[in-house]
């Protein structure tokens, strides 16, 4: 199996299928680490989005702290 896929079980049939793409709710980007694609994986390091790809229940506290320092990030390559 190539790096760019996984496998999965569904939950009725029981029968694996492969998925490509970024785990996190309706992303469908190619993945780049950790069955995440770019943008995700950072979320995901920051504390955004769980391992399954679903948000933490506390996301929009976090998102507001996510948002500053990607404007912070942002400013400093800049100058």
């Amino acid at each position: 199996m190539s790096d760019n896929k996984k496998e999965t079980k569904s939950a009725k049939g029981g029968q694996s299928t492969s998925v490509l793409g970024c785990t996190a709710k309706g992303c469908r980007v190619d993945i780049h680490r950790f069955n995440f694609c770019g943008e995700h994986f950072e979320q995901f390091k920051f504390g955004l989005i769980k391992k399954d790809g679903t948000q933490v229940s506390d996301f929009e506290k976090k998102l507001g702290h996510y948002e500053a320092y990607k404007r912070k990030q942002s400013a400093h390559r800049v100058a």
